[in-house]
């Protein structure tokens, strides 16, 4: 599976951290806004309860009883407040008007337990003196100290069932039961959190928006650095990279890269200047070496072992002047310093007798040629030079091949460029090779032996070469008995 881009990734963690904090701070703050609106009914319950007193007093008469709770409660507030009197032994007395009927009063737990702060020894003068009545109220049953508030004695308790907040609260000899209705604050609890389930999508795509501008403008001094890597091939070493002051650590690294490339400059125009001077230096030994052999051959006793000698030293010496020639030509290549003598060549014509000299090496093996060459076909190019290239390609068919095999070329021209296609029989080029038979000094493992003569540098020597003209040399197929390259040059310009 494809990674994903650095710059999405970090959108995306951004969104998810995001995400996960709102949703958390959301939970958090939908839960203490409900526990504060179930707070608020408690405080509204126990306020009903402490300054109703006729709720008490007057439990025994009905009519009158439901007469005051709509009276405190307002018309049409049935269903909003419901009210429920027990007494000690927890038998319902009253239930007002409006109680609901999934609401059984019989399967409330309503008892409570004694609040010791109300106990008479530890009331003192709080009571106001009066502690003569039931339930700590003065005049009149559940009445508080001068008749305004019930003094409650039993611990209070709330709970949440249903659509109601009930609050109990109680005396010694009555327990009040009044419930609030939680419709509206639902309804609000709800509308807070469908307007937060709205709004966390559209803050997550402008984190998500925020995180990748934030990402591009971090990776910003990273394509900087990318673009100019691209920019750093053989002709193009004293690229570097701009400094930028936005990061001091993004500075770090453009000033290491930056030495490392130095370095590596360095280096390859002394590796440069070495096989240049090398191949340069070598070129007089090994020619005043070849005369001297040649005349000692022509001096040898025929079939005699020195003739013998004389003639495998002679090979040996044109083999290293063509590796040195060779490696003049990449040298020169590598440092851009590959000077064309360019003119206008008739292509075809140059490959005809390419096409003999490939005929004569191809005499012992019995190798048929199969040649179709488009006429007319003029190129703007080094004569020489081009004849190595397409020689290179012409000896490695020929070399690579099999006895009684076949070599096919082509050639033709269209999108203003002539393409030559050399085509041979064979073993093929096995796939782990064929991403590397353009390197230097590359050879197959089937060609290492001395049986196929060459040194790996035919291949990478025509590249370079052609590319000097502004074309490219590629392998375009090699499966099972069959190899293809295909050279691409442009046409001559009309005017020259």
């Amino acid at each position: 599976m494809k990674a994903l881009p650095f710059r999405i990734k970090i959108a995306l963690l951004s969104t998810a951290i995001s995400a996960t904090v709102l949703a958390g701070f959301g939970t958090a703050a939908y839960f203490m806004i409900a526990r504060q609106k179930a707070e608020s009914l408690d405080t509204e319950i126990r306020s009903l309860g402490m300054r109703h007193r006729g709720w008490i007093a007057n439990r025994q008469a009905e009519q009158r009883l439901n007469e005051n709770f709509s009276f405190i409660t307002g018309e049409g507030n049935e269903e909003e407040i419901i009210l429920l009197i027990a007494d000690e032994s927890g038998s319902v007395l009253h239930v007002s008007p409006g109680w609901p009927k999934s609401l059984d009063p019989k399967q409330l737990d309503i008892r409570l337990e004694d609040d010791a702060r109300t106990a008479p020894e530890n009331l003192g003068d709080r009571a106001g003196g009066f502690r003569g009545g039931r339930g700590w109220g003065g005049p009149g049953r559940g009445m508080g100290p001068g008749g305004g508030q019930v003094s409650f004695t039993k611990i209070p308790r709330f709970l949440t069932t249903g659509a109601w907040r009930l609050g109990m609260m109680g005396t010694a000899d009555t327990t009040l039961v009044i419930g609030v209705n939680t419709r509206h604050a639902n309804a609000e609890l709800t509308q807070l959190r469908n307007g937060f389930l709205l709004a966390l999508p559209l803050a997550l795509a402008f984190v998500a928006i925020g995180g990748w501008i934030v990402a591009g403008r971090a990776l910003r001094p990273i394509r900087v650095i990318a673009d100019t890597a691209e920019q750093v091939t053989v002709r193009g070493l004293d690229q570097r990279i701009p400094l930028s002051e936005e990061d001091p650590e993004i500075t770090r690294v453009i000033l290491v890269l930056n030495r490392m490339m130095d370095r590596l400059e360095s280096s390859f125009k002394q590796a440069t200047r070495f096989s240049a001077d090398a191949s340069h230096e070598l070129k007089t030994p090994l020619a005043i070496m070849q005369g001297e052999l040649e005349n000692a051959l022509q001096e040898a006793q025929p079939d005699s072992k020195e003739q013998q000698v004389f003639g495998n030293l002679l090979e040996e010496t044109q083999r290293l002047k063509t590796i040195t020639r060779g490696l003049l030509l990449l040298a020169l290549a590598d440092s851009g310093q590959l000077k064309l003598s360019l003119e206008n060549v008739d292509l075809p014509a140059m490959l005809e007798g390419l096409i003999e000299d490939a005929r004569a090496l191809a005499e012992e093996t019995r190798l048929s040629f199969e040649v179709d060459f488009a006429q007319g076909i003029t190129v703007r190019a080094d004569p020489a030079l081009l004849r190595t290239a397409v020689l290179n390609l012409f000896v490695n068919a020929v070399k690579y091949n099999e006895p009684g095999g076949r070599i096919r070329a082509s050639l033709e021209s269209h999108d203003k460029h002539a393409y030559l296609t050399v085509c041979n029989s064979g073993p093929g080029i096995p796939d782990a090779d064929q991403c590397r038979i353009f390197t230097r000094f590359h050879r197959v493992d089937s060609a290492r032996d001395r049986k196929v003569d060459g040194v790996g540098l035919g291949l990478s020597l025509a590249r370079e070469i052609i590319r000097a003209h502004g074309g490219e040399l590629v392998l375009r197929e090699s499966g099972s008995g069959w190899t293809c390259f295909e050279l691409r040059i442009p046409h001559a310009p009309l005017n020259v």
